[in-house]
């Protein structure tokens, strides 16, 4: 990937018009190309369809996403999700499908069970319950997913999403307020959604507290009891008990979609328009973020790891651009987990979605193509050399097969994926000094980022 080209004076003064100084610092000390922000209006807007083949209201050219089942591209940005009928019934909801990619890059199977480290807002918690409930598992194990934010008012929004949208794929989530780099539940029993199942249990548990006490012996069940024989707890609420958080096993899939500056999505960006652009230079640099930010994406990006059971995936995306909350994070996870450890796989869904011609899909429409590019890597001996990186290359060959989609050209918002197999467990985890990304932000930009604060 090449770096950022050179500004025009005209482009220059336009932008400086637009975003304050201490942004502007951010993305050139970042290596983003300001001229992302230009795209918004070009690009599509996305949904996906719920229930539903959903005629639109949206007064433009409304065609299939190819290789992305069940979603749409509105090919006008400016068109509001409340002018839409559909929307207002359910039977769509907003996502760019660069979100798509990330969760579909794990390739869920029937009965797996996926983790979802950083789930709030909720659509792709939403989105792979519904790749789950469509992969055809058996009715004796569904499978799972685990949505996981430290935030109560975002579970709360996610909460509203699966009450709102889920339907039967309900039966599959369950969600917990917690810090994600330390999240240690693993992945639930088998028929934990079975009211039954948790009936049975729960008088397996009363009978052996009962022969406790009248023994004369403290129970050693000193688990709340949230049920009663013949008065099931529905598991499939999105909710957890002692039951469905009792499981044994690590998960098959693992989702880290970290918490990154947002710098890549351009809906995003375009909101402080109207929230006020003083509260962007809060959002990407406020409290050290530059700094912080990569070391709490490289501390989830760990944990997640971690709760993957061996011959499982877990992919690592944000929608950030920048090298440091990226490849340099990426690459400071592969220096402490070798070869034989860790590999980043090939993205196959984007073969599927890749569309560099604008070639007609079966139905007749003409998506505008989606388009990846490589990771960030340096291109010359030279600027390995200046990078500080000579001796690092062999890890960002092993992270090759990572992929960004960079809105200048990949008709989405901005977004990185790696995608990575567990080949075995670690011999020895990594101190907490030890969990950081492979570069730092260099000490000019960190002198802006504290002068601001």
């Amino acid at each position: 990937m090449v770096d950022t080209p050179t500004d025009t004076p005209c482009e220059q003064q336009a932008l400086s018009a637009i975003f304050p100084p201490q942004f502007l610092e951010f993305l050139q000390s970042n290596h983003i190309n300001p001229n992302i922000y230009t795209m918004h209006e070009k690009l599509p807007r996305y949904v996906r369809i719920l229930r539903l083949e959903v005629e639109t209201d949206a007064g433009c050219r409304v065609s299939k996403v190819p290789g992305v089942p069940g979603f749409l591209e509105i090919s006008d940005q400016s068109v509001s999700m409340s002018q839409i009928n559909a929307s207002a019934r359910g039977d769509i909801v907003g996502m760019d499908v660069s979100s798509a990619i990330a969760a579909l890059a794990l390739s869920v199977s029937p009965g797996d069970n996926v983790l979802d480290l950083c789930c709030a807002p909720g659509a792709k918690l939403l989105f792979l319950a519904e790749l789950l409930d469509a992969s055809g598992a058996c009715e004796s194990k569904r499978g799972s997913v685990t949505g996981v934010d430290i935030a109560a008012h975002r579970v709360a929004t996610c909460c509203k999403q699966i009450a709102k949208h889920a339907g039967h794929s309900r039966g599959h989530v369950r969600v917990f307020i917690e810090d994600g780099t330390a999240f240690s539940s693993l992945a639930p029993r088998d028929r934990w959604w079975d009211p039954k199942a948790v009936a049975a249990a729960a008088a397996v548990i009363a009978n052996a507290d009962g022969e406790a006490e009248n023994s004369g012996r403290k129970p050693k069940s000193r688990r709340k009891k949230v049920v009663e024989p013949g008065k099931p707890w529905f598991a499939s609420r999105p909710l957890s008990n002692w039951y469905s958080n009792s499981g044994t096993e690590l998960y098959d899939r693992v989702l880290v979609d970290a918490e990154c500056t947002h710098d890549g999505s351009l809906s995003h960006v375009k909101k402080y328009e109207r929230w006020g652009l003083e509260k962007l230079e809060t959002q990407v640099i406020g409290d050290n973020r530059p700094i912080s930010v990569p070391v709490l994406q490289s501390k989830l990006l760990e944990n997640g790891w971690r709760l993957l059971k061996v011959g499982g995936t877990l992919v690592y995306s944000t929608c950030s651009l920048s090298r440091y909350q990226n490849e340099y994070v990426v690459a400071g996870f592969l220096s402490r987990h070798g070869e034989d450890e860790a590999r980043v796989e090939k993205i196959d869904v984007l073969d599927d979605i890749q569309c560099k011609d604008n070639i007609p899909a079966d139905d007749g429409s003409v998506a505008g193509g989606i388009v990846a590019s490589p990771i960030w890597m340096p291109q010359t001996d030279v600027e390995w050399s200046e990078q500080g990186l000579g001796d690092k290359r062999s890890l960002f060959e092993r992270m090759h097969n990572a992929a960004r989609l960079d809105p200048m050209m990949s008709n989405t918002s901005g977004m990185f994926i790696a995608r990575m197999h567990k080949l075995k467990h670690s011999p020895q985890q990594p101190s907490e000094d030890e969990i950081i990304p492979l570069v730092a932000l260099p000490l000019s930009a960190r002198v802006h980022a504290h002068a601001h604060n």
